[in-house]
């Protein structure tokens, strides 16, 4: 009996204690989650954010879902799904301050765009991290929080208001065409290749010297519209004889022009490469399109061509007044619309300095920037391109359309923003110096020549530039002077250029 009493008293201890192991070891694990996970809130009150706040509630390992905020005074005091709405001030950075909160959960374009940039710019200054859910529309959306939760990037937090491609002339503009697209690998050409693709074109032809870019858009182009025909011509534009091949091949009805170099140093010291490419590349692809009957003919440009300080500006501006002034030479004017196009900075482009800062920024600093008030216009790519379509189909050719490009930004203050996004701190974490401006660079770029005006179109984000039209005969003879000449210096092919851009403005350097 003793033996069996001693086996029961012996195999309950042993239970019970292991049943208080396991509570003790919850208990303990309970705890260090709880102090790991930080508290989060949401702005705003609808059904796309009651759905987040359930996955929240569902899924709660990663932050504590401590309220809502949201700016109708009639829900504060209120809960949703247990949790409290916080609705007594119109200042949601103060409620996040006072509540000391971290993480916030932010609906693009649920508050109006000038204060949901403020409540950007004021979470960065305070170091509290915003996220933009991914979210399924729909009223059974299911989110997995650890997946869908991103933070804003630096061309969220520069947005603007989103635009669309609605306008039917667009769509049927492009439609069941054959278009080919000249730098159709870059940052813009490949960005037109894939807006394009949308459009139900007949045929995309994408043309390219960079092989690599070239293999690595079709890649992407074959995977996301397995069923558009695309073809892709490893072509260089100065090369005409190959670029007449491809004409004859395909018989684009639309061409859009978007090769060029763009790299202001580095053309700089290969001045010539400028003139081949930016001007005579141009002159190659411009002829062969009316030589062969294309309908429309839209030449990508730059603000840099505006009043020049760079031998790549002042090569984009000859190439601007060349094309205009070929297509006011036309007998026939209806027979091809040449229509240009000339935007700011684009981010996240191969040229761009937001590429330059993320690398600088991973590398733990510092961050290089020219000069302290330096500043640039900047657009995303996808917005560029859409306004480059849309451009592509407005005027009777001949126009010069310039692009609302919003307020310049001053680049020290973008390396500030991208530090801040990066989790840390300017100027103690990483910091910022400045290495002086470059051969050729501006402290800041024009859209508009002094003496020009706009015109306004039915887009309010396109304006035409009244830019003065040159005589065609009088290009094609400074284009024979130029092509007929091999210039030794910097200085002596500036000296021929200032006879057709005679704003072109010469720094210190090239005066020397």
């Amino acid at each position: 009996m003793t033996v069996f009493f001693s086996s029961i008293v012996i195999f309950f201890a042993l239970v019970t204690f292991r049943i208080f192991v396991k509570t003790l070891f919850k208990y303990l694990s309970g705890t260090i989650e709880q102090k790991a996970v930080d508290n989060l809130a949401i702005i705003g009150v609808n059904s796309t954010t009651i759905a987040l706040a359930e996955a929240f509630l569902s899924d709660n390992a990663m932050y504590h879902l401590s309220f809502f905020i949201d700016k109708n005074k009639y829900l504060n005091g209120k809960k949703v799904l247990g949790i409290p709405v916080i609705a007594k001030s119109n200042s949601i950075i103060a409620i996040l301050r006072f509540n000391k909160i971290k993480h916030v959960v932010l609906i693009k374009n649920f508050l109006p765009e000038k204060e949901e940039l403020e409540l950007l710019e004021d979470c960065l200054k305070y170091n509290i991290n915003v996220y933009n859910p991914k979210l399924v529309s729909g009223f059974n959306t299911t989110v997995n929080t650890a997946k869908s939760l991103k933070k804003y990037t630096i061309e969220e937090l520069m947005f603007r208001e989103t635009i669309s491609i609605d306008n039917p002339s667009v769509i049927n503009t492009f439609s069941n065409k054959t278009v080919l697209v000249t730098g159709g690998a870059g940052s813009i050409g490949s960005e037109i290749v894939n807006q394009l693709a949308k459009l139900n074109p007949e045929r995309i032809v994408v043309l390219d010297q960079a092989e690599t870019p070239l293999n690595s858009i079709q890649l992407t182009i074959s995977a996301a519209f397995p069923r558009i025909k695309c073809e892709y011509e490893l072509v260089d534009v100065t090369n005409r004889n190959e670029l007449q091949a491809v004409f004859n091949k395909y018989k684009p009805e639309v061409v859009f022009h978007a090769a060029a170099y763009k790299h202001v140093p580095v053309l700089e010291t290969n001045f010539m490469q400028a003139v081949k490419v930016n001007i005579f590349g141009t002159k190659n692809v411009m002829d062969l399109a009316f030589e062969f009957e294309v309908k429309r003919f839209v030449f990508v440009s730059t603000d840099k061509a505006v009043n020049p300080t760079n031998v790549m500006g002042a090569s984009k501006r000859i190439a601007e007044i060349m094309v205009q002034s070929r297509f006011n030479a036309q007998t026939d004017a209806t027979k091809t619309q040449i229509i240009t196009t000339r935007f700011g900075n684009v981010l996240g482009s191969n040229g761009s300095v937001v590429n330059l800062f993320e690398k600088q920024i991973k590398e733990g600093g510092p961050i290089t920037v020219t000069h302290p008030d330096i500043n640039r216009f900047f657009m995303t790519i996808p917005e560029a391109c859409k306004l480059v379509l849309e451009a592509g189909t407005m005027g009777a050719g001949g126009e010069i359309y310039i692009f609302d490009m919003g307020k310049p930004i001053r680049i020290k203050d973008l390396a500030e923003k991208m530090i801040r996004l990066s989790g840390k701190e300017p100027y103690k974490d990483i910091d910022i110096v400045y290495t002086g401006l470059r051969p050729g660079e501006k402290l800041y770029e024009e859209l508009l020549a002094d003496t020009s005006k706009t015109l306004p179109t039915y887009h309010p984000k396109i304006m035409i530039a009244q830019d003065p039209v040159y005589c065609y005969e009088k290009v094609q003879t400074f284009l024979d002077k130029l092509n007929g000449n091999s210039y030794a210096t910097k200085q002596d092919l500036i000296t021929v250029l200032l006879e057709m851009v005679p704003e072109f403005i010469q720094t210190p350097q090239e005066v020397e």
